[in-house]
Protein backbone atom coordinates (compact mmCIF):
# COMPACT_ATOMS: atom_id res chain seq x y z
CA UNK A 1 0.00 0.00 0.00
CA UNK A 2 1.08 3.33 -1.16
CA UNK A 3 2.74 5.38 1.56
CA UNK A 4 0.50 7.42 3.77
CA UNK A 5 -2.50 5.53 2.68
CA UNK A 6 -4.87 4.43 5.06
CA UNK A 7 -7.89 1.96 5.34
CA UNK A 8 -10.79 2.21 7.89
CA UNK A 9 -9.67 1.35 11.33
CA UNK A 10 -13.38 0.60 13.11
CA UNK A 11 -14.23 -2.36 15.22
CA UNK A 12 -16.53 -4.91 13.95
CA UNK A 13 -19.35 -3.13 16.01
CA UNK A 14 -17.98 0.93 15.14
CA UNK A 15 -20.37 2.73 13.16
CA UNK A 16 -19.17 5.91 10.99
CA UNK A 17 -20.41 9.18 11.86
CA UNK A 18 -22.11 10.90 9.38
CA UNK A 19 -23.13 14.83 9.67
CA UNK A 20 -25.18 16.06 7.36
CA UNK A 21 -26.06 19.45 6.68
CA UNK A 22 -30.07 19.09 6.44
CA UNK A 23 -30.28 22.27 4.32
CA UNK A 24 -28.09 20.54 1.39
CA UNK A 25 -29.41 20.37 -2.05
CA UNK A 26 -30.15 16.18 -1.57
CA UNK A 27 -30.09 15.91 2.32
CA UNK A 28 -33.00 14.03 2.33
CA UNK A 29 -32.09 11.67 -0.03
CA UNK A 30 -28.81 11.05 1.45
CA UNK A 31 -30.43 10.80 5.30
CA UNK A 32 -32.77 8.17 3.82
CA UNK A 33 -29.84 6.30 2.73
CA UNK A 34 -27.88 6.67 5.38
CA UNK A 35 -30.06 5.50 7.71
CA UNK A 36 -31.06 2.48 6.09
CA UNK A 37 -27.10 1.26 6.37
CA UNK A 38 -26.28 0.16 9.62
CA UNK A 39 -22.32 0.97 9.10
CA UNK A 40 -23.50 4.81 9.58
CA UNK A 41 -25.62 6.63 12.05
CA UNK A 42 -26.44 10.01 11.09
CA UNK A 43 -25.99 13.27 13.03
CA UNK A 44 -28.58 16.38 11.73
CA UNK A 45 -25.86 19.32 12.50
CA UNK A 46 -26.58 22.62 11.31
CA UNK A 47 -23.50 24.13 9.73
CA UNK A 48 -23.27 27.39 12.65
CA UNK A 49 -22.07 24.33 15.53
CA UNK A 50 -20.20 21.87 12.64
CA UNK A 51 -17.11 22.49 14.18
CA UNK A 52 -18.17 22.05 17.45
CA UNK A 53 -19.63 18.79 16.86
CA UNK A 54 -16.04 17.29 14.57
CA UNK A 55 -14.16 18.57 17.64
CA UNK A 56 -16.70 16.20 19.68
CA UNK A 57 -16.32 13.36 17.75
CA UNK A 58 -12.30 13.71 17.40
CA UNK A 59 -12.27 13.66 21.42
CA UNK A 60 -14.47 10.56 21.21
CA UNK A 61 -11.68 8.97 19.55
CA UNK A 62 -13.47 8.09 15.83
CA UNK A 63 -10.91 7.22 13.17
CA UNK A 64 -13.00 8.35 10.49
CA UNK A 65 -15.51 11.29 10.06
CA UNK A 66 -18.23 11.32 7.23
CA UNK A 67 -19.98 14.77 6.38
CA UNK A 68 -22.84 15.40 3.48
CA UNK A 69 -23.05 18.73 2.15
CA UNK A 70 -21.88 21.28 -0.17
CA UNK A 71 -18.16 22.67 -0.51
CA UNK A 72 -18.50 25.25 2.41
CA UNK A 73 -19.75 22.38 4.98
CA UNK A 74 -17.04 19.82 3.56
CA UNK A 75 -14.30 22.73 3.83
CA UNK A 76 -15.18 23.52 7.12
CA UNK A 77 -15.36 19.76 8.74
CA UNK A 78 -11.67 19.83 7.10
CA UNK A 79 -10.27 23.15 8.31
CA UNK A 80 -11.27 21.07 11.96
CA UNK A 81 -9.26 17.87 11.08
CA UNK A 82 -6.06 19.43 9.64
CA UNK A 83 -2.98 18.12 10.66
CA UNK A 84 -5.35 15.90 12.52
CA UNK A 85 -4.56 11.65 11.59
CA UNK A 86 -9.01 11.35 11.64
CA UNK A 87 -9.98 10.46 8.30
CA UNK A 88 -12.69 12.62 5.89
CA UNK A 89 -15.04 10.65 3.99
CA UNK A 90 -17.81 12.94 1.68
CA UNK A 91 -20.74 12.17 0.57
CA UNK A 92 -22.01 14.89 -1.72
CA UNK A 93 -25.16 16.79 -0.66
CA UNK A 94 -24.39 20.05 -2.21
CA UNK A 95 -25.87 21.33 -5.62
CA UNK A 96 -22.60 21.71 -7.90
CA UNK A 97 -20.12 19.47 -4.91
CA UNK A 98 -16.96 20.36 -6.87
CA UNK A 99 -14.96 18.93 -4.15
CA UNK A 100 -15.91 15.77 -4.38
CA UNK A 101 -15.68 15.50 -8.31
CA UNK A 102 -12.29 17.13 -8.11
CA UNK A 103 -11.06 14.25 -6.69
CA UNK A 104 -13.22 11.26 -8.10
CA UNK A 105 -15.32 10.61 -5.25
CA UNK A 106 -18.96 9.73 -6.41
CA UNK A 107 -21.86 12.41 -6.27
CA UNK A 108 -24.81 9.47 -6.08
CA UNK A 109 -25.09 9.24 -2.51
CA UNK A 110 -25.40 5.15 -2.41
CA UNK A 111 -21.84 4.80 -4.33
CA UNK A 112 -20.42 7.78 -2.27
CA UNK A 113 -21.58 6.15 1.24
CA UNK A 114 -19.57 2.96 0.21
CA UNK A 115 -16.71 4.47 -0.51
CA UNK A 116 -16.81 6.46 2.60
CA UNK A 117 -17.54 2.85 4.70
CA UNK A 118 -14.72 0.57 2.95
CA UNK A 119 -12.43 3.13 1.04
CA UNK A 120 -8.74 4.38 2.08
CA UNK A 121 -7.55 7.48 2.47
CA UNK A 122 -4.90 9.80 1.46
CA UNK A 123 -3.33 13.10 2.64
CA UNK A 124 -4.36 15.90 0.65
CA UNK A 125 -3.52 19.54 0.21
CA UNK A 126 -4.67 22.37 1.43
CA UNK A 127 -5.10 26.03 1.21
CA UNK A 128 -5.24 28.96 3.63
CA UNK A 129 -5.97 32.63 2.87
CA UNK A 130 -5.17 34.77 5.89
CA UNK A 131 -5.63 31.37 7.90
CA UNK A 132 -8.59 30.42 6.55
CA UNK A 133 -8.29 27.02 4.67
CA UNK A 134 -9.66 26.21 1.98
CA UNK A 135 -9.26 22.97 -0.29
CA UNK A 136 -10.08 23.85 -4.05
CA UNK A 137 -9.92 27.13 -4.75
CA UNK A 138 -10.14 30.77 -3.93
CA UNK A 139 -10.63 34.02 -5.42
CA UNK A 140 -10.68 37.86 -5.55
CA UNK A 141 -12.73 39.96 -8.51
CA UNK A 142 -15.16 39.25 -10.64
CA UNK A 143 -16.28 35.79 -9.20
CA UNK A 144 -16.54 36.60 -5.90
CA UNK A 145 -19.31 39.87 -7.15
CA UNK A 146 -21.12 37.76 -9.27
CA UNK A 147 -21.32 35.03 -6.05
CA UNK A 148 -23.02 37.51 -3.90
CA UNK A 149 -25.46 38.96 -6.38
CA UNK A 150 -26.82 35.41 -6.92
CA UNK A 151 -27.15 34.78 -3.31
CA UNK A 152 -29.03 37.89 -2.53
CA UNK A 153 -31.18 36.41 -5.84
CA UNK A 154 -32.06 33.59 -4.02
CA UNK A 155 -34.27 34.50 -1.86
CA UNK A 156 -36.16 34.85 -4.58
CA UNK A 157 -35.42 32.66 -7.61
CA UNK A 158 -34.04 29.23 -8.40
CA UNK A 159 -30.45 28.40 -7.98
CA UNK A 160 -29.94 28.68 -12.33
CA UNK A 161 -32.18 31.60 -12.73
CA UNK A 162 -30.22 33.54 -10.53
CA UNK A 163 -26.77 32.22 -11.83
CA UNK A 164 -28.06 33.63 -15.05
CA UNK A 165 -29.30 36.52 -13.89
CA UNK A 166 -25.95 37.72 -11.65
CA UNK A 167 -24.02 37.05 -14.55
CA UNK A 168 -26.19 39.61 -17.04
CA UNK A 169 -25.67 41.75 -13.97
CA UNK A 170 -22.03 41.13 -13.63
CA UNK A 171 -21.46 42.08 -17.34
CA UNK A 172 -23.25 45.74 -16.84
CA UNK A 173 -21.08 46.60 -14.37
CA UNK A 174 -17.51 44.57 -14.46
CA UNK A 175 -15.21 45.46 -11.39
CA UNK A 176 -11.69 46.30 -12.09
CA UNK A 177 -8.57 46.06 -9.08
CA UNK A 178 -5.58 46.67 -8.93
CA UNK A 179 -3.23 43.76 -7.38
CA UNK A 180 0.47 42.92 -6.84
CA UNK A 181 1.54 39.48 -6.43
CA UNK A 182 4.39 38.61 -4.39
CA UNK A 183 5.58 34.91 -4.36
CA UNK A 184 7.95 35.43 -1.62
CA UNK A 185 11.17 34.99 -4.36
CA UNK A 186 9.29 31.60 -6.20
CA UNK A 187 8.42 34.33 -8.94
CA UNK A 188 9.14 37.88 -9.98
CA UNK A 189 6.61 40.17 -8.38
CA UNK A 190 4.07 41.23 -10.55
CA UNK A 191 1.62 44.06 -10.56
CA UNK A 192 -1.59 44.15 -12.79
CA UNK A 193 -5.00 45.74 -13.78
CA UNK A 194 -7.13 43.06 -12.98
CA UNK A 195 -10.77 41.67 -12.92
CA UNK A 196 -10.23 38.18 -11.35
CA UNK A 197 -7.88 36.32 -9.65
CA UNK A 198 -7.99 32.41 -8.89
CA UNK A 199 -6.17 30.60 -6.59
CA UNK A 200 -6.33 26.60 -6.91
CA UNK A 201 -5.07 23.93 -4.56
CA UNK A 202 -2.86 22.09 -7.52
CA UNK A 203 -1.93 22.48 -10.67
CA UNK A 204 -4.91 22.98 -12.97
CA UNK A 205 -4.91 21.46 -16.75
CA UNK A 206 -3.85 24.36 -19.01
CA UNK A 207 -4.49 23.59 -22.43
CA UNK A 208 -5.54 25.82 -25.14
CA UNK A 209 -6.82 28.55 -22.64
CA UNK A 210 -8.80 25.87 -21.01
CA UNK A 211 -8.23 25.83 -17.26
CA UNK A 212 -9.41 22.27 -16.31
CA UNK A 213 -9.38 19.86 -13.54
CA UNK A 214 -6.28 18.62 -11.41
CA UNK A 215 -5.06 14.87 -12.53
CA UNK A 216 -2.38 12.76 -10.76
CA UNK A 217 0.43 14.20 -12.80
CA UNK A 218 -0.39 17.47 -11.76
CA UNK A 219 2.17 19.42 -9.49
CA UNK A 220 1.68 20.17 -6.16
CA UNK A 221 1.08 23.53 -5.19
CA UNK A 222 -0.55 27.05 -5.27
CA UNK A 223 -1.74 27.71 -9.19
CA UNK A 224 -2.26 31.33 -9.57
CA UNK A 225 -4.30 32.48 -12.26
CA UNK A 226 -4.87 36.09 -12.81
CA UNK A 227 -7.29 37.38 -15.47
CA UNK A 228 -6.08 41.16 -16.24
CA UNK A 229 -9.21 43.50 -17.53
CA UNK A 230 -11.62 41.26 -20.07
CA UNK A 231 -14.51 42.71 -22.41
CA UNK A 232 -17.86 41.75 -21.84
CA UNK A 233 -17.32 38.48 -24.04
CA UNK A 234 -14.30 37.24 -22.46
CA UNK A 235 -16.04 37.89 -18.91
CA UNK A 236 -18.83 35.72 -19.78
CA UNK A 237 -16.82 32.96 -20.97
CA UNK A 238 -14.58 33.30 -17.83
CA UNK A 239 -18.12 33.48 -15.27
CA UNK A 240 -19.78 30.81 -17.23
CA UNK A 241 -16.79 28.29 -16.89
CA UNK A 242 -16.32 28.85 -13.13
CA UNK A 243 -19.83 28.70 -12.12
CA UNK A 244 -21.15 25.54 -14.24
CA UNK A 245 -18.21 23.98 -15.29
CA UNK A 246 -15.94 23.88 -11.61
CA UNK A 247 -13.93 26.16 -13.16
CA UNK A 248 -13.28 24.00 -16.43
CA UNK A 249 -14.30 27.05 -18.29
CA UNK A 250 -12.33 29.38 -21.34
CA UNK A 251 -9.60 31.69 -19.84
CA UNK A 252 -7.57 33.30 -23.16
CA UNK A 253 -4.84 35.26 -22.36
CA UNK A 254 -3.92 35.01 -18.53
CA UNK A 255 -0.75 35.09 -16.45
CA UNK A 256 -0.65 31.84 -14.46
CA UNK A 257 2.17 30.39 -12.37
CA UNK A 258 2.16 27.98 -9.35
CA UNK A 259 4.11 28.64 -5.91
CA UNK A 260 3.88 27.40 -2.78
CA UNK A 261 3.36 31.17 -1.15
CA UNK A 262 2.13 34.61 -2.04
CA UNK A 263 1.00 37.73 -1.02
CA UNK A 264 -2.18 39.88 -2.60
CA UNK A 265 -1.85 43.00 -2.25
CA UNK A 266 -4.65 45.07 -3.31
CA UNK A 267 -5.47 49.12 -3.33
CA UNK A 268 -8.36 48.50 -0.24
CA UNK A 269 -7.21 47.39 3.19
CA UNK A 270 -10.24 45.73 3.02
CA UNK A 271 -12.07 43.10 0.68
CA UNK A 272 -14.55 39.90 -0.32
CA UNK A 273 -12.25 36.94 -0.80
CA UNK A 274 -14.10 33.85 -2.32
CA UNK A 275 -13.31 30.24 -0.77
CA UNK A 276 -14.54 26.95 -1.51
CA UNK A 277 -18.10 28.87 -1.65
CA UNK A 278 -17.63 30.92 0.44
CA UNK A 279 -17.67 34.49 1.20
CA UNK A 280 -16.08 36.40 3.67
CA UNK A 281 -14.59 39.78 3.95
CA UNK A 282 -10.71 39.98 4.70
CA UNK A 283 -7.86 42.36 5.67
CA UNK A 284 -5.62 42.74 2.81
CA UNK A 285 -2.85 41.80 2.11
CA UNK A 286 -4.08 38.46 1.29
CA UNK A 287 -1.76 35.90 2.29
CA UNK A 288 -1.96 32.29 0.47
CA UNK A 289 0.00 29.34 1.06
CA UNK A 290 0.19 25.66 0.61
CA UNK A 291 0.02 23.39 3.66
CA UNK A 292 1.03 19.93 2.70
CA UNK A 293 -0.58 16.49 3.21
CA UNK A 294 -3.04 18.40 5.80
CA UNK A 295 -6.12 16.31 5.19
CA UNK A 296 -6.47 12.70 5.31
CA UNK A 297 -9.68 12.07 2.36
CA UNK A 298 -11.18 8.93 1.57
CA UNK A 299 -10.73 9.26 -2.21
CA UNK A 300 -10.47 6.56 -5.14
CA UNK A 301 -6.89 7.92 -5.35
CA UNK A 302 -4.44 10.32 -4.93
CA UNK A 303 -4.58 13.76 -6.83
CA UNK A 304 -1.56 15.78 -7.44
CA UNK A 305 1.71 14.78 -8.49
CA UNK A 306 5.25 16.33 -7.31
CA UNK A 307 5.51 19.40 -5.50
CA UNK A 308 7.84 22.27 -7.32
CA UNK A 309 10.02 24.30 -5.25
CA UNK A 310 10.08 27.09 -7.88
CA UNK A 311 7.42 29.25 -9.70
CA UNK A 312 6.50 27.83 -13.03
CA UNK A 313 5.33 30.52 -15.14
CA UNK A 314 3.63 30.16 -18.21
Amino acid sequence: MPRGVTTPARGPSRRIPVLVNPRGGSAEKVIDILRADARFVVHETDPRVLTDRVRALIADGEPRIAVSGGDGTVTAAAATLCGSPVELAVIPGGTLNHLARDNGIPVEPEQAAELAATGAAYPIDAGRVNEHVFLNTSSVGAYVTFVRTRERLERWLPYWPASVLSGLRLLARMPRFDVHIDARGEAPSRSYRACLVFVSVGERDFDKGTFGARTTESRRGLHVIVVPNAGRRRLARIITGAVFGGMRGELGEVDSFVVDHCRIEMRRRRGNVSFDGEIRPFDAPLHYRIEPDAVRLVAPEPIGGKRTGHAAAR
